[in-house]
C-alpha cells in the first residue's frame, strides 16, 4: 500500500525536522557549538547537572552515536528502528526539563517538546512493526 501523497510529503518534512534536531547533540559532541553557560538554564541544578555530563563526555558521545544511528535509520527505510533507538534519550531529555529545568513550557524544552511529539509521531506511524515485540512468547 502507498500512502497518499500529502501523507508522504508530511513524513519527509517531519523526517527533516527530526534529522535537525538529532544531529544538533552530534554537533554539540564534536565542539561545533560553544559550551553551554548557566544563563541558558533555568535552574542552578540544571546546568550543574549539563557541565557534569559534558565533564564526563561519556552520556554526550553515547547520544552523539545512537543519534547519529537514528538519522542512518530514519533514512534508510528503518524509521520503526530510528524511533526506537531515540524513545529512552527523548524520555531522559523531557525529564530533564521536567524536573531540573523549570517544565515543559520554558524556552529551553522547546525542542525537547518537539522531539517528543515527533518521536511519538513516528513510534505511532510505526506501530504494526512492534507487534512481535509486544506479543507475548511461548514456552
Amino acid at each position: 500500500l502507498t500512502p497518499p501523497p500529502m501523507k508522504k510529503i508530511l513524513n519527509v518534512v517531519l523526517k527533516v525536522i527530526l534529522t535537525l534536531i538529532l544531529v544538533t547533540p552530534i554537533l554539540g559532541a564534536t565542539g561545533v557549538f560553544p559550551a553551554p553557560t548557566p544563563e541558558l538554564y533555568n535552574t542552578p541544578e540544571a546546568y550543574d547537572f549539563i557541565a557534569m555530563l559534558m565533564a564526563g563526555k561519556y552520556i554526550m558521545i553515547i547520544e552523539a552515536v545512537v543519534f547519529a544511528l537514528a538519522i542512518v535509520c530514519l533514512w534508510t527505510k528503518r524509521v520503526a528502528l530510528a524511533a526506537l533507538l531515540i524513545l529512552p534519550i527523548t524520555v531522559n531529555i523531557v525529564g530533564f526539563h521536567l524536573f531540573l529545568d523549570g517544565g515543559l513550557f520554558t524556552p529551553g524544552a522547546i525542542m525537547a517538546d518537539v522531539l517528543l511529539v515527533l518521536n511519538l509521531y513516528f513510534l505511532w506511524q510505526e506501530r504494526k512493526a512492534y507487534s512481535s515485540l509486544l506479543k507475548g512468547t511461548k514456552n
